[in-house]
């Protein structure tokens, strides 16, 4: 297992056409079934959003606040989000003290994680 990086959304518009706007926006989906590798998480905003909608069985998603290195190893120590495993849409907001996050499911699921 290794990591990926939650990439720049090279769609938005808005942060390359309007000065006002201060930021980059970033957008990771996928559509997960098992577990996902990590996705890194980048430096910036205080917080950002994940997502899971299984087509069936259940999903959760897992984060760590162990090294890139860890993560990119897939040595790194999980924890489960509040949420725990769900059978329906969920999403939250997580505090960009993580380093990465991943996908668990039992079926395919989308997984969803913008800032």
């Amino acid at each position: 297992m290794s990591a990926k990086y939650l990439a720049p959304d090279v769609g938005d518009r808005q942060f390359l056409d309007n000065n006002a706007i201060a930021r980059q926006r970033f957008n990771h989906k996928e559509t997960v079934n098992g577990t996902s590798d990590w996705i890194v998480i980048p430096p910036g905003p205080d917080e950002f959003t994940v997502s899971v909608d299984p087509s069936a069985g259940t999903a959760r998603v897992e984060y760590t606040q162990d090294t890139i290195q860890e993560a990119e190893a897939g040595t790194a120590t999980s924890q489960p989000w509040p949420d725990g495993d769900v059978s329906t849409y969920a999403d939250g907001v997580m505090a960009n003290s993580v380093t990465a996050v991943r996908c668990v499911s039992t079926a395919d699921t989308n997984f969803r994680v913008t800032m």
